[in-house]
């Protein structure tokens, strides 16, 4: 699935000067989200080009033929909650996959954590023996 939502994705890194009373509520909306800098940049910036998309969408209304707008938009926002949907679906499955990896990290550790002590008697062990050994030879 990711190899067909990321097929022709790559990154670009932009720069841009922003006023500071911009920079500022931006800051301020990623605190009010949770995000940091890094996650709010991306995500304010699609929401703005989603926005625009919309508003491009909402601005052919026509007065002589609403009707028609009407089944346009309707169709539009049922293909948006559409993908909405299909997108939380997917998500819900990531978080359920996340908290299994998690679960499973937690038990490797303190399988590994054991291991390790078990490992460590052996050791002791074996230089008790080792020392054993060198004294009756």
């Amino acid at each position: 699935m990711e190899d067909e939502m990321f097929a022709n994705a790559s990154d670009h890194t932009i720069t841009f000067a922003l006023l500071e009373e911009t920079y500022q509520e931006f800051l301020a909306l990623c605190r009010e989200n949770g995000w940091n800098e890094a996650e709010g940049l991306p995500l304010v910036f699609a929401t703005g080009i989603a926005y625009l998309k919309n508003e491009r969408e909402f601005s052919r209304w026509n007065g002589d033929d609403r009707a028609t707008e009407f089944i346009r938009l309707a169709r539009y926002a049922n293909e948006r909650n559409a993908m909405y949907s299909v997108m939380k679906f997917y998500a819900y499955n990531y978080l359920q996959d996340v908290q299994k990896l998690e679960t499973q990290v937690t038990g490797l550790r303190g399988l590994l954590a054991s291991t390790q002590a078990a490992l460590e008697r052996e050791r002791a062990e074996n230089a008790r023996l080792r020392a054993e050994l060198a004294q009756r030879e």
